[in-house]
């Protein structure tokens, strides 16, 4: 199964079909998931090559450690979450920020990988991930003498 980006046009269709209209759907089993509060999706690159599923995923100002990779019976989720807290106290002025938002991304994963064995890199605010497929042995086959 070729991956594709999500575009525009997806998130557009998905806004039209809460309100009723139904279109065709182009990835076979679609998942519907809830995106967090203050999460955005991620830009991401997703293809297939004969051994593996490779991801890379812009996820910048986060750290490494923040960053969560759960396996879920159809596909990979990304999760990662990113804080930052500001204090200044100048001449009487006390001023206290907070920013908190994070990154949800699903990928589906075809039939054949071995999630388990996903290989992640983190580095300069882009996650690759690489993600095995199962060996397809061509079957050598035997004939049957009917009698």
């Amino acid at each position: 199964m070729p991956f594709r980006r999500r575009s525009f046009f997806d998130d557009l269709f998905d806004l039209f079909e809460d309100f009723g209209f139904e279109f065709e759907e182009t990835i076979p089993a679609k998942r519907k998931f809830a995106v967090p509060q203050n999460y955005v999706t991620p830009v991401a690159d997703i293809w297939e090559t004969d051994k593996a599923v490779k991801a890379v995923i812009d996820m910048p100002g986060v750290n490494k450690e923040d960053i969560k990779i759960n396996f879920k019976d159809d596909g990979i989720e990304i999760k990662a979450e990113k804080k930052e807290e500001k204090k200044e106290e100048k001449k009487g002025i006390y001023r206290e920020e907070r920013r908190y938002t994070g990154f949800y991304r699903f990928i589906p994963l075809p039939e054949n990988t071995i999630p388990e064995k996903t290989e992640a890199e983190y580095k300069n605010g882009v996650l690759e991930l690489t993600i095995p497929k199962k060996e397809v042995k061509e079957e050598t086959g035997k004939t049957i003498q009917v009698k």
